[in-house]
């Protein structure tokens, strides 16, 4: 019997002997093929390090290392369904190992959009988190209750903006002129080289990204272009040796016949020994919205604001204040073509992780509005740092890195939530010149709201006599011309014909001002068979304000006239009336009563037949003479 054990003992040990020594061999095995894998990663081959790793776990499936490593290399990759797979493998094997990486293991959940699993995982280590883990626990914790409460809207598509646009290399900085015709963007080259692209807005999608001519590209730093609504001015950030005051500044440069002109600072009032960057011009041309790390303000980097007085000179730049800034980073604000929607990147309020996407709006009383989050998808717990909004309000442009993306940093089209959108905006292009020589004239365009007169913007326009104009979205919108030593002019347009107008070309003739002229009011309007004056009366008769306070010795005769029809005694009191409700209206807006004359004629100078409508509508006007000494 004792014969017969004996081998069969031996055989025993001899088989665990050779167990063991395979096993060794295999971890062994391992060991070198996942020093190999990290060894790849080193040099960014992933996918090679990546089949490295995976032959290392079919030596050893209980090789924790290699798990771990390769959810990181997923991760890298922006694979994170795949990075997912890999982490939740090696839990079961070796979870205490997998401890230290919970958190970005929610964090990834999260970025998948997965909210609600992200605060599952939280909640599973709750009582086994390692003390350094609690701060970026923490913070995850608020970002999920956050997405939570303010869930994806489904009607919001984020799409890649395409070949077009994105490359291997990093895009971002975008942005769009009032006519949504140019996309302008930065693309990095290397660690410092950054080049400003642009990229044509066609109905057919954007047109092949090339660099932006003449020698603007010449320098490697430089960013954030923000072109006027004119397209004749661009304003950028730079680093330019010998005309800085810090170590970056905002300049301008001007569009010649023969390119872009040499850049020029904007100046202390705009610039400072600390960082200044990401300008945006609004749609006016009369303010410049910023971003800067100088002290004083709110917390890290605040965005300012500086306006132009009316010699072209940018006056000191304004903190925007509390209900912009925080005590975190708020960076690339972007002015909308309305005039009054800001948007701009934040770290600092309320979000879903990362630099989140906001929009302001301006109150009457100049405040703004408590900013709104674009919300899901547009933001993700990752940096979204900039954005751009076409004048519909809806349809914009952002910088993001996605799983999709060409390389890091790319171009995304997207549409607005209802609650973050602009007012839309239409454009057209104006020119202003003498009657009589045609010659071009500086001047001023007011755009008002008809039914608000604390709505409006001013458009200083210089001698050469052209301007665009950036049209807010309003019922019926006014727009008065003036000009020194010259007639104004007034123009109505309401919801009906804006879309018509879009991008049309007005030619604004001005008389010069002789010693006496007379003129009928055209945009004046009344209640009928009332004096009452109508909103929209407004427009034209601040034109006539702003003429008078600039020409001060000039005398003004208001005359009232009705047509021929019903009682004539009732016609002279009310075309009396009408006459002085306009006279009341200049004194209430500041001018002497003493230059003023009013005087009602009813029917008795008719300038047309009183025998047709067109006629008698013509005969019922009102009109002034301008007296100069």
């Amino acid at each position: 019997m004792q014969n017969i054990l004996r081998p069969i003992l031996l055989a025993g040990i001899f088989c665990v002997f050779f167990t063991n020594n395979a096993s060794a061999q295999n971890k062994n095995a391992a060991q070198k093929l996942y020093e190999k894998g990290i060894h790849a990663f080193d040099n960014k081959a992933y996918n090679e390090g990546i089949d490295f790793l995976n032959e290392s776990l079919i030596k050893d499936s209980n090789f924790i290392d290699s798990y771990i490593s390769l959810f990181q290399a997923y991760l890298e990759l922006k694979e994170k369904n795949k990075a997912i797979e890999a982490f939740e493998k090696a839990i079961p094997k070796d979870s205490l190992s997998c401890l230290p990486y919970f958190v970005k293991y929610a964090t990834t959940y999260a970025s998948i959009g997965d909210f609600n699993k992200a605060a599952s995982i939280l909640k599973s280590i709750a009582n086994n988190l390692p003390y350094y883990l609690r701060p970026s626990y923490n913070q995850l914790n608020i970002v999920c209750a956050y997405a939570l409460s303010h869930p994806a809207d489904t009607s919001v598509k984020v799409l890649n903006a395409g070949d077009n646009i994105n490359t291997a290399d990093a895009e971002y900085f975008p942005t769009v002129t009032v006519q949504d015709s140019i996309l302008i963007f930065m693309r990095r080259n290397g660690i410092s080289r950054e080049d400003f692209f642009t990229s044509k807005i066609t109905p057919s999608g954007l047109s092949k990204a090339l660099p932006l001519s003449d020698n603007l590209n010449l320098t490697d730093k430089k960013g954030a272009p923000s072109l006027s609504s004119d397209l004749q001015t661009l304003y950028f950030s730079g680093e330019f040796s010998g005309l800085g005051f810090g170590r970056y500044d905002i300049y301008s440069v001007a569009k010649t016949d023969s390119g872009w002109a040499e850049p020029i600072n904007l100046g202390p009032n705009v610039n400072s020994d600390w960082w200044e960057s990401a300008p945006s011009i609004s749609p006016d041309g009369s303010a410049l919205y910023f971003c800067s790390n100088k002290p004083g303000g709110y917390g890290g980097i605040d965005i300012y604001v500086s306006y132009k007085n009316r010699k072209g000179y940018w006056g000191k730049a304004v903190n925007l204040g509390p209900n912009i800034n925080t005590a975190g980073d708020e960076q690339t604000p972007f002015i909308h073509a309305d005039n009054n929607s800001l948007y701009f990147a934040s770290n600092g309020w309320p979000g879903y992780g990362g630099s989140d996407l906001y929009v302001a709006h301006k109150k009457l009383d100049g405040s703004w509005s408590k900013p709104i989050n674009l919300g899901s998808p547009i933001n993700t717990i990752d940096n979204e740092a900039s954005v751009a909004i076409s004048s519909n309000g809806i349809d914009g442009y952002i910088a993001s890195d996605r799983p999709d993306s060409r390389g890091n940093l790319d171009i995304y089209k997207i549409n607005l939530p209802e609650a973050a959108r602009a007012n839309k905006t239409y454009y057209f292009n104006g020119f202003i010149r003498d009657a009589i020589t045609m010659n071009a004239l500086s001047g001023s365009v007011k755009l008002s709201d008809n039914n608000d007169s604390s709505k409006y913007m001013l458009v200083n326009v210089d001698n050469t006599g052209k301007f665009v104009l950036a049209l807010p979205y309003f019922d019926s919108l006014g727009i008065q011309i003036n000009s020194p030593n010259h007639e104004y002019a007034s123009l109505l347009l309401n919801k009906e014909n804006l879309t018509e107008l879009n991008g049309a070309i007005f030619d604004f003739q001005l008389a010069p001002i002789q010693k006496t002229f007379s003129k009928n009011f055209n945009n004046v309007f009344f209640d009928l068979n009332s004096a009452t004056l109508l909103k929209t009366s407004n427009v034209e008769l601040n034109a006539l304000v702003e003429y008078l306070q600039n020409t001060p010795t000039a005398s003004i005769l208001i005359e009232g006239h009705t047509d021929n029809s019903g009682n004539a005694n009732a016609n002279m009191i009310l075309s009396t009336k009408r006459a002085e409700s306009i006279a009341q209206f200049l004194i209430n807006k500041g001018i002497d009563k003493n230059r003023i004359t009013s005087k009602g004629f009813g029917s008795t100078k008719p300038i047309a037949d009183n025998i047709s409508e067109q006629g008698r509508a013509q005969n019922r006007r009102t009109s002034f003479t301008i007296t100069l000494p």
